[in-house]
């Protein structure tokens, strides 16, 4: 290990690394509450950052222990104000970790309809509360041709899971009557909205212009790196950055859906940064890794700027 590569082993590896992300979030979160609900969402981002552990562990996407991926999720969330309020979208980065777990299983699993289920029941589930989430069906159908989990019976297993909750509320809305215009209502929430990006404000678009910067740099290195990978984890990898390039475009086509779909991004593109960081010491990580923590505090003390003292 090479003596300039110290620091960022030191952070990647280091059994501190989430304990300070746990504390700074606390800290970042306490200064910001202004409701009571907000702090479902903290719980909410907590079970996330524990799937990242549980899903890094599980299937070992980084042959390194690490914690960093859950720390850059957790930090890079608390440092958001903005998506601190609890909707019903704070389901979302837990519910799509719940699906990568289902995917990953799935692999060449010879029962695969039964994790393939339970993926699209989760998606499913996470398109009662933002129904565009179910434009990324095709791109899972194509992830598990990759996964070598692609069948018939799959294929209709995934169609199974998406109607499943969608039958319970329809079968609700029948039972009181409504259902002609809870179907007008679902149906009007799929209508793509017009592409407007004036209506970030300049937190969230600061915020989205540096995280996105660091993780396509990661997820672009990060694939480059997978040739010493196993064909099982590189394949996983490939997963991720086909549902994160996914989540990006329909970000990009769908800006007001911006708080619902940005923490997704950060959890999908942790993995990515935390395989980079940890396995990969040369002159470029050593430059970014510093660069990119650098932003990461800028960042924060900025929306915490505008979040405590904009009138």
């Amino acid at each position: 290990m090479a003596i300039r590569n110290r620091f960022q082993y030191e952070v990647a590896t280091g059994r501190m690394t989430l304990p300070v992300a746990i504390l700074i979030a606390l800290l970042v979160w306490g200064s910001t509450c202004r409701e009571w609900t907000e702090l479902v969402s903290m719980a909410l981002c907590a079970a996330g950052t524990y799937l990242l552990i549980e899903l890094n562990t599980t299937f070992a996407l980084i042959h390194t222990r690490t914690t960093l991926p859950s720390a850059l999720f957790l930090t890079l969330y608390a440092f958001c104000p903005f998506l601190h309020a609890y909707t019903p979208a704070v389901w979302l980065p837990v519910l799509f970790l719940g699906i990568l777990f289902a995917l990953f299983q799935s692999y060449e699993a010879f029962y695969a309809s039964t994790p393939v289920y339970h993926a699209f029941l989760l998606l499913g589930l996470g398109s009662l509360a933002i129904p565009p989430v179910l434009y990324l069906i095709p791109l899972i159908y194509i992830a598990m041709g990759d996964l070598r989990s692609f069948s018939a019976r799959t294929f209709f297993a995934g169609l199974v899971g998406i109607a499943t909750p969608y039958l319970f509320l329809l079968s609700y809305h029948l039972y009181l009557g409504n259902l002609e215009s809870a179907c007008d209502t679902l149906l009007s929430s799929f209508r793509p909205m017009p592409i407007d990006y004036s209506i970030l404000s300049l937190e969230q678009a600061v915020s989205g212009g540096i995280v996105l910067l660091i993780i396509l740099i990661c997820s672009v290195r990060s694939l480059m790196a997978t040739y010493q990978e196993k064909v099982q984890t590189r394949i996983m990898l490939r997963t991720l950055l086909i549902l994160e390039a996914g989540i990006l475009l329909l970000l990009l086509l769908q800006p007001h859906l911006f708080n619902a779909l940005f923490p997704l991004l950060i959890a999908l593109g942790a993995l990515p940064c935390g395989h980079l960081f940890a396995q990969t010491y040369n002159r470029f990580t050593r430059i970014f890794f510093g660069t990119a923590l650098l932003l990461i505090l800028m960042l924060g003390l900025f929306n915490l700027w505008m979040h405590l003292f904009s009138f």
